[in-house]
């Protein structure tokens, strides 16, 4: 068995959120890997939060909610409530 080691980016987190949303991007960083190497600025934020024992905690729903929100502050767009 190998090792198995991914390299994310900031420019590939919005990509995967566009293809499927927060939901994508999770399994992106927790399925079927040993290790991350993330690019500063999102894709390492959004790791923060995903390895967080307070977030996780919360559960998957809040972390969801998270990327969604950092995504959206990274692409410029502010969320609006209804």
């Amino acid at each position: 068995m190998g090792f198995h080691r991914r390299h994310i980016s900031n420019e590939q987190v919005v990509r995967l959120f566009k293809e499927g949303g927060s939901g994508r991007v999770l399994d992106w960083y927790t399925r079927g890997v040993d290790a991350l190497v993330t690019e500063l600025g999102l894709s390492s934020n959004i790791s923060r939060v995903i390895n967080d024992h307070e977030w996780q905690l919360l559960g998957t729903h809040s972390i969801q909610e998270q990327i969604t929100n950092m995504v959206l502050d990274y692409l410029g767009i502010e969320e609006t409530k209804k």
